[in-house]
């Protein structure tokens, strides 16, 4: 059992969407990439413009951010400059961009709602500068794209550099055209996640956001419902503890109920499917396999701060029921079963080890509908 207690603020990992941690786990490959091309255009003095991109919620925003925020200041005597382009029109986006260039450099600014003039404006600030700027434009995409383009070929006149962020599925579709072909210098391409690396962010994620920490089986369920049903996205992990925060700060148990609760989002082809009908089709008169569900629902129900049962004490169970129903307990048809069950996606191998089980549908229906056939398959024999 898990309680929490309230603390005295709200934690910036889950709310703040510009949230950057103060470190940035499994992408030394993608920093050091970032860092040596910057290095050498700050040491030689050119500009360089990227486009950083990934599959949505893989974390393209945060590796930004925390290359401007965290290691520009650090290493390099720059202005930074980040710019948030989604559902902004191009007034908005370069109204932004001079304001920001203006307060960086500490001069003063003109009003002004003309698009060419803000344009004109930016353009003869960010120039004048003494030191170099880095820019990040986050949310690019057809409706902004002619800006960051302008916005790249302005940083070579000056200079300064350019960070374009965007997801895959853009980063493929823009980069076929004229504009954005010739506004960037290289990409960086971010992996998805492995199991592992998933379950590091998410452990950080945790530690952040619940200074009493959560159990590891809860930890680890919520990283393998991520990983099985959204492709390892660690944005999914921040959405799941925003369900949790909640309760932990209510003082509430977090429960492996509450956790499927949590993820129902990022599950809902499984909560919604019809347990009862995928029961008795996969079942086929197989009552060795109503036995094993029966088993493994019953304990999940009965242990509810347990969110796995492993494969002994699974087997352990069956054998116990086959005994009071007068069933031969044989072990390989209790693999059988579950290879079955694992299948049809009623039952979960743990990413982290075949030898934990899970479930995503309540085990209070899994229980109720392999009783049900259980006992209808005994009034037939």
């Amino acid at each position: 059992m898990m309680r929490m207690v309230r603390q005295n603020r709200s934690p910036r990992g889950l709310f703040d969407p510009y949230y950057c941690p103060d470190k940035l786990l499994h992408r030394d490959r993608e920093l050091g990439l970032i860092d040596g091309i910057y290095r050498d255009s700050c040491q030689e003095d050119y500009g360089v413009n990227c486009l950083v991109h990934g599959i949505s919620g893989l974390g393209s925003t945060v590796f930004s951010r925390y290359f401007l925020t965290k290691l520009t200041p650090k290493e390099f005597d720059s202005h930074t400059v980040y710019i948030d382009a989604r559902r902004k029109d191009a007034l908005e986006i370069v109204a932004e961009l001079n304001d920001k260039i203006h307060r960086e450099t500490n001069t003063p600014i003109t009003i002004a709602f003309d698009l060419d003039v803000l344009w004109m404006q930016f353009k003869r600030t960010a120039a004048a500068t003494e030191k170099k700027t880095v820019f990040v434009v986050d949310g690019i995409d057809e409706t902004n794209e002619e800006i960051y383009s302008k916005l790249a070929h302005l940083s070579k006149e000056i200079r300064a550099s350019t960070i374009g962020v965007l997801n895959s599925h853009d980063y493929r579709l823009l980069t076929k055209g004229p504009a954005t072909k010739f506004a960037y210098d290289f990409e960086i391409p971010l992996d998805t996640y492995t199991q592992k690396q998933l379950y590091d962010i998410v452990r950080h994620r945790v530690e952040d956001t619940f200074p009493l920490g959560l159990t590891e089986e809860i930890v680890r369920y919520i990283t393998d419902c991520v990983i099985e049903f959204d492709a390892g996205k660690p944005r999914t992990s921040i959405e799941a503890l925003k369900a949790l925060w909640p309760l932990a700060t209510s003082g509430q148990e977090i429960t492996s109920d509450a956790v499927r609760a949590a993820t129902s989002r990022i599950t809902s082809s499984i909560q919604e499917m019809d347990i009862m009908d995928t029961v008795e089709a996969i079942s086929m008169n197989d009552y060795i396999t109503l036995l094993v569900l029966e088993s493994l629902a019953q304990h999940l129900m009965t242990y509810k701060t347990e969110t796995y049962i492993d494969r002994q004490t699974l087997n352990e169970l069956v054998m116990i029921k086959c005994e009071e129903q007068g069933v031969r307990f044989v072990p390989e048809d209790i693999e059988r079963s579950l290879h079955t069950l694992i299948f049809q996606s009623v039952v979960f191998e743990s990413g982290y080890s075949r030898n934990l089980l899970y479930v995503i549908a309540p085990p209070e229906i899994l229980y109720d509908a392999s009783l049900s056939l259980r006992r209808e398959l005994s009034r037939r024999k």
